[in-house]
């Protein structure tokens, strides 16, 4: 398994193919409840995330947040739909995912709004096997 996105690489993959089965609803439902959460708390969460990494791992993790913007903006095209926040919120929870277990608490805030379309992502899961597979090339000199 690639590891593009970091040690969750296989999580965000999950996450990117199913901003495509959104709704226009659940689009909507998404950018409304983004709108709602603080903006400093977001950047709190933002200001973990930076903390909390490598300048490697934030590019791996801006990489999934990029790709993730992209996946949602072309979801609302398909929907018609226009509101900036759900491509906000999408970006928000696409670095959480990536960088997962590492911010703690700041993970629930970036996900919030799309962990209510998309309950899987209201828990944080390392993707254990890709850990195991970094680890090993670790081990190999790989990594």
């Amino acid at each position: 398994m690639s590891v593009v996105f970091g040690p969750n690489s296989r999580r965000v993959l999950q996450f990117l193919t199913h901003i495509e089965d959104l709704s226009p609803e659940e689009i909507d439902r998404v950018a409304d409840l983004w709108k709602q959460t603080s903006s400093q708390t977001r950047a709190e969460g933002w200001a973990v995330v930076h903390r909390t990494t490598t300048d490697e791992e934030r590019y791996r993790i801006l990489l999934a947040a990029s790709v993730a913007r992209r996946a949602a903006l072309d979801a609302a095209r398909n929907h018609h739909r226009h509101d900036w926040a759900f491509w906000a919120a999408v970006w928000d929870a696409a670095a959480a995912v990536a960088v997962c277990d590492r911010i703690g608490s700041h993970y629930n805030v970036l996900v919030a709004p799309l962990a209510a379309v998309m309950p899987s992502l209201a828990h944080c899961r390392r993707d254990e096997l890709s850990t195991r597979e970094l680890r090993g090339a670790v081990l190999k000199g790989g990594g």
